[in-house]
């Protein structure tokens, strides 16, 4: 072997040696910190060496005062188990047979004139006390916080189960009111290509510089709008169906921000994709259209939120979250916008609500659809201090059922 490799193998192996050191120490500082803190001083350790000095300068004579002092050693140790169970009971309970084991047996020092038997038994008992008060009280401990764990998941599945609720009785509402716009949507639309139609007719018989062939233009513009709304309602009232396949969900977000950058610079609206740091790729079975559409509908009102604030950063995000022991991949567009107010926030999603002038109030409640389709859950959360919005969309990773 070459004594550059011999070199570079000892090197490594001294590291190794040093980080184990090192994780031993703080394991161990970590470890004696409860015992040491500043209410073990106070109740445990302090009180233990009154009751020695008090002890050692009793004379002998005062044989009923050495035994009242020898029982108090009883009362740090049990404050120690109360307060650091098994280890800061015991440490106490060592600390007190070492200090008053010189007094009660070595005759260099005045001693304790109770039993010998008497004595050895006490401290004994120190010890068994000092276990079995810090046994009951881990146990104790222990037990409370299982059930903080388990109030915290019991909290967690009902907030979950709040929350699928509110997704069922949404769906329900949209899934009717939708029935409802696809026939009066239905109903629009054939009057509309016969008026159309007989608009062209018109249109063919009047002279291209008469004034009544520009009133007839205007007409079948407004035609032409009235037939685009109708079909936004048709496809809010009857999505396509999704076509789910794997789909990399930091591509479907390249996509968005790489058509979305025109508008936004244009605005003076800055974009920027965050790097994924996830261990697991962010892979979810999705439809890739309706998703882009999904999110190019949020990044676009976006922009546009932020336009009346001179501009700002449009941000695009993926990254892994877990609920109730399932995983997720969550796609979040953050925006420098003004902040949404509460019972605007409670409807932004239901149909034909909208705050700007002349919007159908469809965007969002086809964005909400898509995300039903592929069972996920669209939010959105004022950031603090009014510093902008965050739309995010929540997709079970590997392409299961969110609810």
């Amino acid at each position: 072997m070459s004594p550059g490799i011999s070199s570079s193998t000892e090197s490594r192996s001294t590291a190794y040696a040093e980080m184990h050191e090192k994780r031993f120490i703080n394991g161990l500082v970590d470890d004696l910190r409860p015992v040491f803190s500043t209410r073990m001083i106070l109740v445990a350790w302090v009180p233990c060496l009154l009751i020695t000095v008090l002890h050692y300068r009793t004379l002998a004579e005062y044989a009923w005062a050495h035994d009242v002092l020898r029982r108090l050693y009883y009362l740090p140790i049990l404050f120690a188990a109360f307060s650091g169970g098994v280890r800061g009971g015991i440490s106490v309970s060592v600390f007190a047979s070492l200090i008053y084991f010189p007094h009660a047996f070595l005759s260099l020092i005045a001693r304790d004139p109770g039993d010998a038997l008497e004595k050895g038994l006490e401290i004994l008992l120190y010890n068994i006390v000092a276990v079995v008060a810090g046994l009951l009280v881990d146990r104790e401990r222990r037990e409370r916080e299982k059930q903080e764990r388990l109030a915290g998941k019991l909290s967690e599945a009902l907030a979950e189960q709040r929350r699928i609720e509110s997704q069922l009785i949404r769906a329900g509402r949209l899934g009717a009111l939708g029935e409802i716009t696809a026939g009066i949507a239905h109903e629009i639309k054939n009057p509309l290509h016969t008026m159309k139609g007989t608009a062209e007719i018109l249109r063919d018989a009047i002279p291209s510089d008469a004034p009544e062939r520009r009133m007839l233009d205007i007409h079948m513009e407004e035609i032409d709008r009235l037939a685009q709304n109708a079909e936004r309602f048709l496809r809010f009232a009857s999505p396509a169906p999704s076509d789910r396949r794997p789909l990399d969900l930091r591509e479907v977000v390249q996509r968005v921000a790489s058509l979305v950058e025109t508008q936004a610079s244009r605005e003076g609206v800055t974009t920027e994709v965050t790097r994924y740091d996830g261990g697991e790729e962010p892979v979810v079975m999705g439809d890739a259209d309706q998703l882009i559409q999904l999110l190019l509908n949020i990044a676009i009102n976006g922009v546009q939120a932020m336009i009346g604030r001179g501009g700002g950063t449009l941000s695009f995000s993926v990254f892994p979250e877990r609920h109730g022991g399932k995983g997720y991949f969550c796609v979040g567009l953050k925006n420098d916008g003004p902040s949404i107010p509460e019972d605007q926030r409670e409807r932004i999603f239901d149909p034909f609500y909208t705050t700007k002038d002349g919007g159908t109030g469809l965007g969002l409640s086809i964005c909400s659809r898509i995300a039903d389709q592929h069972d996920g859950l669209l939010s959105v959360r004022n950031l603090p201090e009014d510093r902008g919005v965050e739309f995010t969309l929540a997709l079970a990773a590997g392409g299961g059922n969110l609810a």
